[in-house]
């Protein structure tokens, strides 16, 4: 694999990792939106089709599980996994609870503004399946929803042949869910979006997905509201000096297994400890359950990179944003790094213990969208209702200016909508 030299090759870097985000998205485009085309016209015909088709389904199944299937699905999880469930369920219900807007109320002399956070009337929870289970990712979704106080949370999830995992339908009988469906893809999104057939219409669709999902999560964005683009999973390791290069490989491995889309990094300043790295990732790798899309990932998307200058290397993460970082070394650069998703300090805190038991929110922005977005939390499942009264002296105070800007934008009939309530 290529070692980058970032005082070399900077621009080159950051080229490569926009062209590994664009790569192959105008042919998932063209997939998804043949996906949407029949959905539309074929309605709940076209999810039955799409899950025989890319779910192995062998006859038709009804798309929302009752809860004895749930029970009978979840029977078979052990007492001490249902106890694991329960903890993180636990730990992230008391990381997120203090979350979430205030009510806020605005004076001043003639006005008065009342500011109210409202939760979304109805969520999507999405939950990613295929050849991993993710009971985590219904946990993160919905928690902070019912923290907010969503009315109806539905989960969906992809089935092999129907079949509910085990570990999901757990979940969803500890969080409480009753209405949990067993489709996915782009064409899950689309349905609940829409309001498919049965399925019912959303406001707000949230959860990681693969690049179909995530590509027909920004199609309906605006139609339903969405947490962000999650798709699929990055991660940069920054060392300011050698550490432990099996954990290193380890740590890239967590997050590589996830798709074969995936992206990770590493930066070193030795040249050595990256060779030490590529060689633990050599051995290691035979061992791996996951092998395949490990290096297919590996293969397609990661990049090594040796610096000198630590404030470069910054710049170059922060330009990056990736979804998650690891810092290994130096703490106090912390300050400097500004949009990863979210960063992780220190020997102890692998990423992989933030996407099961820290309680943090593992649905993070990816593609760069750091910069503008944060994890998912309590406040984004809420909006903000505003009222708002005028008294008389405030718009006889106000009026004649509001009534000149009406004219200087050429807005004839808000300046005559002021002048007849000055009027009154």
């Amino acid at each position: 694999m290529k070692v980058w030299d970032l005082d070399k090759e900077y621009n080159e870097l950051l080229a490569f990792v926009v062209e590994g985000r664009e790569k192959n998205k105008k042919d998932i485009r063209t997939s998804v939106e043949d996906i949407k085309k029949e959905l539309l016209q074929k309605s709940e015909e076209a999810l039955t089709a799409f899950s025989k088709k890319w779910d192995g389904w062998t006859r038709n199944y009804p798309l929302k599980a009752n809860e004895d299937e749930l029970k009978e699905s979840a029977s078979g999880v052990s007492k001490e996994d249902i106890e694991v469930l329960k903890g993180m369920i636990d730990n992230v219900a008391h990381y997120h609870k203090n979350q979430g807007a205030r009510k806020r109320t605005y004076k001043r002399k003639g006005v008065v503004v009342h500011e109210t956070p409202e939760p979304v009337e109805r969520v999507l929870v999405y939950v990613p399946g295929g050849k991993a289970t993710y009971p985590s990712s219904l946990i993160m979704g919905t928690v902070p929803a019912q923290i907010a106080g969503v009315d109806r949370i539905y989960a969906t999830t992809p089935t092999f042949d129907g079949r509910l995992d085990p570990y999901v339908s757990a979940a969803a009988l500890l969080l409480g869910m009753k209405e949990i469906y067993r489709i996915g893809g782009a064409q899950a999104v689309y349905a609940f979006a829409y309001g498919i057939g049965s399925i019912p219409k959303v406001d707000m669709i949230v959860g990681p997905g693969n690049a179909y999902v995530d590509e027909a999560k920004r199609d309906v964005y605006g139609m339903v509201g969405i947490d962000m683009l999650a798709g699929p999973t990055e991660l940069i390791v920054l060392c300011t000096e050698a550490f432990s290069p099996d954990a290193v490989a380890w740590d890239l491995f967590s997050q590589a297994e996830h798709d074969a889309m995936a992206t990770v990094g590493i930066f070193s300043p030795s040249k050595g400890h990256i060779e030490d790295i590529l060689k633990s990732i050599d051995r290691l790798m035979v061992v791996n359950e996951r092998k395949d899309i490990i290096e297919k990932a590996l293969k397609g998307n990661s990049f090594f990179v040796h610096y000198q200058d630590v404030s470069k290397a910054v710049r170059a993460v922060n330009t990056i944003a990736p979804e998650h970082m690891e810092l290994l070394g130096e703490e106090s650069i912390a300050s400097h790094i500004r949009y990863p998703g979210i960063v992780y300090l220190g020997p102890h805190t692998p990423v992989a213990m933030g996407d099961y038991y820290i309680g943090t929110n593992h649905v993070l922005p990816t593609g760069g969208a750091g910069r503008f977005v944060g994890g998912l939390s309590v406040d984004r499942f809420t909006r903000r209702k505003i009222t708002v009264k005028l008294e008389k002296d405030f718009l006889d105070k106000y009026s004649d200016k509001a009534i000149r800007l009406s004219k200087i934008e050429g807005l004839f009939a808000h300046g005559e909508s002021i002048k007849a309530r000055k009027e009154l």
